[in-house]
């Protein structure tokens, strides 16, 4: 069974006796023994009964790359300057050809996950809603690769995800470990469905001519923005999700609200913000110019009634904190490509890989919600690493000044 596999026991302590059975060493007449070899995987914790989560991280590399070059840049370099024709051709491959990758890849892994997560001991409810919404949200994608999807599909693949993103963050939310990255992919499934509703009141209130179902429209609009900014900052938080800390009193750590890759984040997205603000100018450079209209990409619709400086600051604040989040994950690497594919998707939950994008995040989480033996056995790693690292090596001083070895 996928989930059933048991972590490999420990080796005996430095401390403890040699083995009577040991061969002779050079002293005694015998061979060398051979030269202790550190493990290349020593320092990398086990997915404890999870391999299929081991993909996660490759393939949100994927999904940020297709977003920054197929999405972003594709886009905003045509027309921007004169003579970068070839380059925007160039862009525009390279976009696609890694849309292609991550189509495939998450197709694939997206099924691995379904059915991990129908063996796994998650409760029904959500194992039938993973069977339905994803083999549903696969097929649309499957037929999105021949024809353009129905509005109608696209609808419904984002209703489907993030019902299925909604139903997986209630059930992680109980595990300490994984509740930041739950309250964004939470955050980010209520904010899809208010979205998509706003898309439908827009609809009607253009078909009827309706300026109160105009301003229900904007209303709705602002709500899913608020959403989705607080998914996103909860996102930010989540990467403060402290590799070093210490686990105390039995508890898992947890993150802080203030962590340096959060500051980090939110000066790049400030960067970002002031670079795309100043894009609008006549005099702007071609670099304030291309970031304008990149992010422009990433705002959603209907527009809300919210300052654009602030849609700019969280959309560039969401591409931020992606690539820190592959960069730099939580303990568990998988929590860190879940928490990359639920914000590539949050602005585009009705397009199909947007979609899959969210469905394969929220069955990342609820497994590795599950996953309590493979997030203990990251922490003791982290634990001996540095325990390791203090004590004094071959050729390197003591703590008394003298050289050991």
């Amino acid at each position: 069974m996928l989930l059933n596999i048991d972590l490999p026991p420990e080796g005996p302590p430095p401390s403890a006796a040699p083995d009577a059975a040991a061969p002779p060493g050079r002293d005694e007449g015998g061979d060398p023994p051979p030269a202790e070899r550190r493990s290349s995987a020593a320092g990398r914790p086990p997915l404890a009964g999870l391999p299929v989560l081991a993909f996660i991280r490759p393939l949100a590399v994927l999904a940020l790359l297709a977003m920054i070059l197929g999405r972003m840049l594709a886009p905003a370099m045509v027309g921007l300057a004169v003579g970068i024709e070839r380059a925007v051709h160039l862009v525009e491959l390279a976009g696609a050809g890694a849309s292609q990758l991550f189509a495939i890849g998450a197709i694939v892994i997206a099924m691995a996950l379904i059915s991990a997560v129908v063996r796994s001991r998650v409760p029904y409810a959500l194992r039938i809603a993973a069977i339905v919404a994803g083999s549903f949200v696969i097929l649309v994608v499957l037929h999105a690769t021949v024809q353009r999807v129905p509005d109608l599909s696209a609808a419904l693949i984002g209703v489907s995800a993030a019902i299925l993103a909604l139903g997986s963050a209630w059930e992680a939310l109980r595990v300490p470990f994984v509740r930041p990255v739950a309250a964004a992919l939470g955050l980010v499934g209520a904010s899809a469905l208010v979205r998509l509703t706003g898309v439908l009141l827009a609809v009607w209130a253009n078909d009827r001519g309706s300026k109160a179902l105009a301003g229900a429209t904007s209303s709705v609009a602002t709500a899913a923005f608020a959403l989705d900014a607080l998914a996103v900052f909860a996102a930010a938080v989540a990467l403060g999700a402290s590799r070093d800390a210490r686990p105390r009193d039995g508890e898992p750590p947890r993150p802080r609200l203030v962590s340096p890759l959060s500051l980090v984040a939110l000066a790049s997205a400030l960067f970002a913000t002031r670079a795309a603000l100043a894009g609008a100018a006549d005099d702007a450079s071609m670099v304030e110019a291309l970031f304008r209209r990149a992010l422009d990409r990433l705002l959603t619709r209907p527009a809300p009634v919210v300052p654009l400086s602030m849609q700019l600051f969280v959309a560039a604040l969401s591409v931020v904190v992606v690539a820190l989040a592959l960069v730099a994950p939580p303990r568990l690497p998988a929590l860190g490509g879940a928490l990359a594919l639920l914000l590539v998707a949050r602005s585009a939950p009705e397009v199909p890989l947007g979609a899959l994008s969210l469905v394969i995040a929220a069955l990342c989480v609820a497994l590795a919600s599950r996953d309590e033996r493979g997030f203990w056995a990251a922490v003791l790693a982290n634990e001996r690493e540095r325990t390791s690292s203090a004590l004094p090596g071959p050729g390197k001083p003591d703590i008394t000044g003298g050289a050991s070895g």
